[in-house]
């Protein structure tokens, strides 16, 4: 598990390299199509930033990571949906409940200037869950995953299971056939890993 430092994300190449060393492609996102990111994710949890697979402590906290991004070519007023999902619980080697959802967010705005924090327009709609594995599941990839929306009046409609934030509406969570239906388009990735005490 490399920590790669923070100036290799300048590459776009660079991180869909890494994510497939990592397993995160296919494990995560789809091998095909090839998955060519569009913006840069930065996030930083209150243990540290993510650097495309450093690893982090884990740690029980009720506020999300703060998330900043540079998209390419995104039109004026345009939003983005994030998620963050565990594809190896309750272990890596049986991945009975992968695609463990721990958070999902929609109508994000990308930062306005450098150093800027991205800013959450609406309510989240999965609650974030910290990363805290359980003992004796190993090293577990959580990925965070940003979508641009299809349109600035996008939402998940009420009842959908993204609402949900009991483990079951958590587990077997896929976000490729969530992204597909509803139009989102996968621009960027970054991962971390963390293990059970």
């Amino acid at each position: 598990m490399t920590a790669y430092p923070a100036l290799s994300l300048d590459s776009y190449d660079f991180v869909t390299i890494v994510l497939m060393q990592a397993g995160i492609i296919p494990d995560v996102i789809l091998a095909n199509p090839h998955f060519d990111p569009q913006a840069l994710l930065f996030v930083t949890l209150p243990v540290g930033p993510v650097l495309l697979g450093n690893t982090l402590n884990s740690t029980i906290s009720l506020t999300p990571p703060n998330i900043s991004f540079t998209p390419m070519h995104a039109p004026a007023g345009q939003l983005y949906t994030i998620a963050m999902v565990d594809p190896d619980a309750p272990t890596r080697e049986n991945q009975t409940y992968s695609g463990y959802r721990h958070w999902l967010a929609t109508g994000v705005k990308p930062p306005q200037r450098i150093n800027d924090l991205a800013v959450f327009t609406q309510a989240d709609t999965t609650p974030y869950l910290s990363p805290n594995p359980p003992a004796g599941t190993g090293s577990h990839r959580y990925t965070l995953l940003l979508y641009r929306e299809p349109s600035n009046n996008f939402g998940i409609p009420a009842g959908a299971i993204e609402y949900g934030s009991d483990f079951n509406s958590r587990k077997n969570w896929n976000a490729t056939v969530f992204a597909e239906k509803y139009g989102l388009e996968l621009v960027a990735a970054n991962f971390f890993y963390v293990s059970g005490p």
